[in-house]
């Protein structure tokens, strides 16, 4: 009997691969090989263009393990992550000159999913000119966000500690940090939508992949 692997179930497992199981990269026209999407790559991570992309300027940084949230991640993993964020905002600014958001739905398990659509860690990197700080505005209750010192960390303490779901948000100036209570599928792509004033139901990835935009990043950021 043949055994199923992640990569034929995940789509960001297949993708992390370069496979063809289930890769919306493949499947949308946007690729032909891994190396077409995937910009950069870590011990732990690889970081490809968000399809579905609101901004110009928009990447996913996708764990290479499969796990469901920062929060589930080891520490060598979040030490990546640390190192592997700045790389990726200094990209997008080096190019764009523009400074980027950076949040993640997080996900406890697979009924209590922080907003995520997705069963597998990733992470936002949103460029934009809008004022960031005032991003906070457009998060609607009972969703209340409080800064932090560290997301990353903030959201390992709630998943190991309160056995939370959470909100991760990070601005060029500050983090922050919430519980998901209440927060529904996509909630900050929601929530990014009305900030931009993008169309209604454009935070939905899956009605509106806006593959000019990812083809334009893809292009963008793998001719060096």
């Amino acid at each position: 009997m043949h055994e199923i692997t992640l990569s034929e179930i995940c789509t960001f497992c297949c993708e992390v691969e370069g496979g063809d199981d289930s890769n919306l990269f493949y499947d949308l026209g946007l690729a032909r090989s891994r190396t077409d999407y995937v910009l950069l790559e870590s011990e732990h991570f690889v970081v490809m263009p968000c399809i579905g992309a609101l901004t110009d300027w928009y990447l996913l940084i996708v764990s290479k393990r499969h796990t469901l949230s920062v929060g589930w991640l080891d520490e060598a993993e979040h030490a990546d992550l640390r190192t592997l964020i700045p790389q990726v905002t200094d990209l997008i600014r080096e190019r764009s000159g523009l400074d980027s958001l950076v949040f993640e739905h997080g996900s406890l398990d697979f009924r209590d999913k922080g907003g995520a659509c997705y069963d597998h860690t990733h992470i936002h990197v949103v460029a934009t000119d809008h004022d960031h700080q005032r991003f906070l505005d457009h998060i609607p209750a009972p969703v209340t966000m409080r800064p932090c010192t560290d997301w990353i960390s903030a959201s390992r303490r709630l998943v190991e500690e309160e056995q939370r779901s959470y909100l991760a948000l990070g601005t060029p100036d500050q983090d922050w940090i919430g519980t998901a209570t209440g927060a529904p599928s996509q909630f900050f792509r929601r929530c990014l939508a009305t900030w931009m004033g993008a169309e209604e139901g454009e935070w939905d990835w899956l009605t509106f992949p806006q593959t000019d935009r990812v083809r334009r990043m893809s292009t963008a950021l793998t001719t060096r």
